[in-house]
């Protein structure tokens, strides 16, 4: 019994002349029905022209599936594209510089910090990425260390210093 078992479970091997015959069989069945079905003298020219039409709209539809996602894959291979490009700063293009208000504010926060000078007695403002100080410090060398932190500053393209130091106060006054 085991000897059966296991020739039947073997791969490949045939069921002998009884399952070719009723394969032929079912085969030969399922090509008359399809013969009849589709040669029917009444519904024939009908149920092929369906099938063909079927056939057609199937073949439609995939050819649109098809374009949605080659669509849907060149736009995301696009977007990997800029997140690799973008991933880290300057890298994949040109930085555009900063607009003047935030160029100013870039400035005053970094530059007087930088310098170790107070803001309230300084104005500054920016113009076509030259930025303009105005208004007094309590020496030279915090003017010098003001427009030199200033300088130092990315997309600052040049420094006016209208700053100057308080007038000496006259003992008579």
């Amino acid at each position: 019994m085991a000897n059966l078992m296991a020739r039947r479970g073997r791969a490949g091997s045939s069921g002998g002349p009884a399952a070719t015959m009723a394969a032929l069989l079912v085969a030969g069945g399922a090509g008359a029905l399809a013969e009849y079905f589709f040669l029917d003298r009444q519904h024939g020219a009908r149920r092929r022209h369906m099938l063909r039409d079927r056939a057609r709209a199937a073949l439609r539809r995939r050819s649109r599936d098809a374009v949605r996602r080659a669509k849907y894959l060149e736009g995301v291979a696009e977007g990997v594209a800029y997140k690799a490009a973008h991933s880290l700063p300057g890298v994949g293009g040109h930085k555009e510089p900063p607009d003047d208000v935030t160029l100013a504010q870039k400035v005053e926060s970094i530059a007087f910090r930088k310098a170790g000078v107070p803001k309230g007695q300084v104005s500054l403002n920016a113009d076509n990425a030259v930025i303009y100080l105005r208004g007094h410090l309590e020496s030279d060398e915090q003017i010098e260390e003001l427009v030199r932190a200033t300088h130092a500053i990315e997309g600052v393209n040049g420094v006016e210093n209208l700053l100057h130091t308080p007038p000496a106060m006259s003992e008579g006054a």
